[in-house]
Order: structure tokens, then C-alpha cells, then sequence
């Protein structure tokens, strides 16, 4: 199990009971508009202060403006309104263990699950499926598509997958099912930067567009951010490949496995999951953005704020919000919140 530090929260109200140095001031509130739900695992839908996850895992903002949560554990899609309720968008028979989302251009919601349709789980059954936001149902595209935890709408008929446990960037086409794979070769595993064939990855995981519309992707275990053309042209982004909490130029700089990206604004957030952090890289520069480091749970402006499982992260285009899905990491502790902070 990782080792984490952490405190106490009372029930259900918010309140974090001094322990030493993480939590806020004994007895002081929670800021309930940056955090929804308990720290206890469960399927509770709510206000802030009564809602329940189940090691949330990744985050999607919708057109609408509502947060959409990978609620992992408890096999559903949640949804954070406006108002801040969260309700369940899907919970199905054979839905199981979301993990990546995407919106489509014309308000479809993609969802890969680790899981395919018949409930089977290993390396090779990770599933594509589109929600109706109507009938709140979700229908399979492609099942048994290998492990693609990162997922990206690149139009209304074509979605970028990242497979994490064969290591490559594809495009599927929604409407004839065909996979193309433009970066990397099937389970073979390093860091070579090239066009194609040529490129390898180790272990991708979340995805984000560049206003040119190249692909970012947290390739974990190699510890850097990758850019990745629709041609499948490969370089590096910002990280040196090892594993480290360095600031400064990008490409000197150094993350832990890395899982997701976000851009808005000309800036580019990471999820610096290892390092439990978020980073951010602006003018070819990354610097810490929130969390000091620990692995723990303190709502606190900056840096002096503490994150644990950081799986997923997203943002609104021009939005200075970002949303963390800040759950356990699948070890089952109690962290299970989905978070906001405020970004530049």
C-alpha cells in the first residue's frame, strides 16, 4: 500500500479534526466549493456534504458547464451540476469500472471502461461506449479494444485512445469501428521519439489538445509529457524521462508518472500523480501549480494544499477551474473527492 499521511474527518460534515500538519485549523470547515463528497467510499447521491463516491478517476467538464466523474469503484458516471448536487448519470448492467471520458462535438459522452460488456476484465477488454445525456444509457462502440484509459474527441466521429497496456495512440471511427493506430507499436515498451512505427511509449494515460491540434499525453512511466500529430509525429513535450520533482525548463524538468493533462488559456496542467502535485508548463517553463508534495488530503490555497490518488484532471476551454478526481489510487483508503481549485 502507498504510504500517505492523513487525518481524521468528522462524518459527513466537512470537518477535518486537527492532527498535526494535514489538515486546516482544528475544527475550521471545509470550502465546500472545492470539494464534493466524503472521504468514505460509497454510492450516495447528494449535496456536497452527503454525496459518496467510490475512487473517483477521472474528471470531464460538459458542455454544460457540469463535471462528469469516472466513479471507478462503483462502476457508474456521476454528474456534479451546476449547483453543485451530484447525481448518477449511468450505472448499467455490464458497465464496469469507468475510467476515461470525452465529449464528442455534437454532446455525446465517451466513456472507456476497463471492463467489456460481458463483465470480462483483463488486458485486452477495455471498452468504448457513448452515453445519451437524454436516456441517461450508455451503448457499446468498440468492445475488447485493449486498455485505452485515455481517451480524446478529435470530432464528432473520430476518438484518440491512449493504451496504456500496449503502449500506443489510436483513432477509432465511431461509425465503421475501424482502429488506427498513428504513434507506437503494440507492447513495445521505451522512449524513442519519432514518426509512427517509430515512436514507443511506456504506459500513456490521459490526453489533452493543443490549440494546433496535436495531442498531449501523460506518458507515465516515462515520466514526461509527450505531443503526438495527428500525422503520428512524436516528441517531447516537457519532462527528461526520469522519475523526479524538478521545476524549470521543460524539457530539464522532471514528474513521477504523470496521468493526465489539461489546457486551457495557452496553459498546460499535469497531474504530477506521483508526486502527488499538480504542475503546471507556461512559456516552456513548469512550475508547481497546488500541493505540497505529501500524499494526504488538506484543502489549502497553492502549494500548500495535499492531494492522493490524482488520477484525472480536466478543465472547461478558457476556464481558469480546474477539476481533480483526487481518489485513492485503487487502494482503497478513504480518499474518494472530487476537488476544484483555481488556476491562471
Amino acid at each position: 500500500m502507498r504510504a500517505f499521511a492523513f487525518c481524521l474527518l468528522v462524518g459527513c460534515l466537512g470537518v477535518v479534526a486537527g492532527c498535526g500538519g494535514n489538515g486546516t485549523a482544528s475544527g475550521t470547515p471545509l470550502n465546500q466549493a472545492d470539494v464534493y463528497g466524503v472521504p468514505q467510499e460509497g454510492f450516495v447521491d447528494g449535496d456536497v456534504n452527503t454525496a459518496q463516491f467510490g475512487n473517483p478517476a477521472k474528471v470531464e467538464v460538459g458542455p454544460d458547464g457540469s463535471v462528469y466523474v469516472a466513479d471507478y469503484d462503483n462502476d457508474a458516471v456521476r454528474m456534479i451540476g451546476p449547483d453543485g448536487a451530484v447525481s448518477t448519470l449511468v450505472h448499467q448492467a455490464n458497465f464496469g469500472q469507468p475510467f476515461g471520458l470525452t465529449f464528442s462535438p455534437d454532446g455525446f459522452l465517451y466513456v472507456s471502461t476497463d471492463r467489456n460488456d460481458q463483465g470480462q476484465k483483463d488486458a485486452t477488454t477495455g471498452t468504448l461506449w457513448r452515453v445519451d445525456m437524454a436516456s441517461k444509457t450508455a451503448t457499446v462502440v468498440q468492445s475488447n479494444l485493449g486498455r485505452p484509459r485515455g481517451i480524446l474527441a478529435l470530432s464528432k466521429t473520430k476518438i484518440a485512445m491512449a493504451d496504456l497496456l500496449h503502449d500506443t495512440i489510436s483513432v477509432i471511427d465511431t461509425g465503421t469501428k475501424a482502429v488506427t493506430v498513428i504513434a507506437g507499436v503494440a507492447d513495445q515498451v521505451g522512449h524513442v521519439n519519432g514518426t509512427g512505427t517509430d515512436a514507443r511509449f511506456s504506459r500513456p494515460y490521459g490526453m489533452a489538445r493543443l490549440a494546433d491540434g496535436s495531442i498531449l499525453v501523460a506518458d507515465a512511466n516515462n515520466n514526461c509529457i509527450r505531443r503526438v500529430t495527428l500525422a503520428g509525429k512524436v516528441t517531447d513535450f516537457a519532462g527528461s524521462t526520469v522519475a523526479g520533482f524538478k521545476n524549470g525548463a521543460a524539457l530539464a524538468a522532471t514528474f513521477t508518472t504523470p496521468q493526465d493533462v489539461a489546457v486551457s488559456n495557452g496553459q498546460v496542467y499535469v497531474a504530477d500523480t506521483g508526486n502527488h502535485v499538480v504542475r503546471r508548463i507556461s512559456g516552456g517553463l513548469v512550475s508547481t501549480e497546488a500541493g505540497d508534495g505529501t500524499a494526504g488530503f488538506v484543502v489549502a490555497p497553492g502549494t500548500g494544499a495535499e492531494f492522493y490518488g490524482l488520477e484525472g484532471i480536466a478543465m472547461r476551454a478558457g476556464s481558469s477551474t480546474l477539476w481533480i478526481a483526487d481518489g485513492n489510487g485503487g487502494d482503497g483508503s478513504d480518499h474518494n473527492h472530487v476537488r476544484k481549485i483555481p488556476v491562471p
